[in-house]
């Protein structure tokens, strides 16, 4: 927590956000215009990565990153009193 005038650190890396225009401005003057346009098309004609499987994950890490459980609860006997 902040004391006094100090100020809370920004976590943020980048002094202002990047442009789309900006990175491929840089890209192309690095490596040329031919060779982006060459490995952007290898990208988008290559297969997508598979994602992950999670069969096999317990319904409590499923939970923690917001899939529903693999099995729905067990149904539990309202008590008589």
């Amino acid at each position: 927590m902040p004391t006094g005038n100090q100020p809370m650190m920004d976590s943020n890396f980048q002094s202002e956000p990047l442009r789309l225009n900006d990175l491929i401005d840089d890209l192309v003057a690095r490596h040329g215009m031919w060779r982006v346009v060459r490995v952007l098309i290898a990208r988008i004609a290559s297969p997508r990565a598979r994602r992950p499987l999670t069969d096999n994950l317990s319904d409590h890490l499923r939970r923690d990153i917001g899939l529903p459980p693999s099995h729905p609860p067990p149904n539990v006997p309202e008590p008589r009193f």
